[in-house]
């Protein structure tokens, strides 16, 4: 087995930081692209897809992955393209796994899926100008996928009705947490509306746990990990060429897929 590697990938809308044994990069690309496509093919033929902020059902002939970001947006009510990047994670990882991967992570612009074998220590971006990250240990997986998602009111290219600095939200679905990060992100306008809004997120079936940040106070739910403060690199931090607030790879291996 190769070493790990830390490797940045950009496809299209996809800025993806991918952390695993170099032999499973190229499964985890394809996984990515198959992911892609299908959306893409998808959208195409049925418009409302990317515009809905709402929940939608799925064409009974839609690829998996979209019935599956249906069916996770309408748990969480809100509209299918709130699971995306998620759901794009996913594909990655899924493929790494399926090529025999134990450990691997993919944060696709801090929607993050992993499989890990040992503990990782995983930052959360709620201030692009400070230079800590409230991070969490997490344990290793058991050999399972999950998702650990966070949105953002302050910062991001993403639609939120919220003004959290962060809400996040870890399932052992990461489409599932994807969905629920928005719902929470949404919900959490001031400090009430965030204890609420952790309530009602933590008690999905499939989530381990919820935490949000808002006006710098953190407010948590669920059987929350180790959380501690880690200093931040820009290399620790996944975003696209395009946004706006971008901040440097520093020399960091970036590939662009078209």
């Amino acid at each position: 087995m190769s070493a790990e590697i830390r490797k940045r990938v950009q496809m299209g809308e996809t800025a993806a930081t991918i952390t695993c044994s170099g032999c499973y990069v190229d499964e985890i690309v394809e996984g990515i692209a198959r992911a892609r496509a299908d959306v893409v093919s998808y959208a195409r033929n049925r418009p409302e897809f990317l515009l809905s902020l709402e929940p939608l059902d799925a064409d009974s002939g839609a690829p998996r992955i979209i019935k599956r970001m249906c069916l996770a947006a309408r748990r969480a009510g809100v509209g299918p393209m709130a699971t995306v990047a998620g759901a794009i994670a996913e594909a990655g990882v899924g493929a790494a796994k399926k090529a025999g991967a134990s450990h691997c992570i993919l944060d696709n612009g801090g929607d993050i899926a992993l499989i890990l074998e040992r503990p990782a220590i995983i930052g959360i971006l709620s201030q692009l100008d400070s230079d800590l990250l409230p991070a969490v240990e997490i344990e290793p997986t058991d050999g399972m996928i999950l998702g650990l998602c966070t949105s953002s009111g302050i910062y991001g290219h993403s639609i939120s009705f919220g003004r959290a600095e962060a809400a996040t939200v870890m399932a052992e679905d990461p489409i599932l947490a994807d969905a629920l990060a928005t719902a929470l992100g949404n919900a959490c306008r001031d400090e009430a509306s965030m204890t609420k809004g952790l309530a009602s997120v933590s008690a999905v079936n499939g989530v381990r746990w919820a935490m949000g940040i808002i006006d710098g106070l953190v407010g948590t739910a669920g059987e929350m990990p180790r959380l501690l403060q880690a200093k931040r690199s820009a290399e620790d931090v996944t975003v696209h060429s395009g946004f706006p607030g971008r901040i440097p790879a520093n020399g960091s291996e970036e590939d662009s897929i078209q």
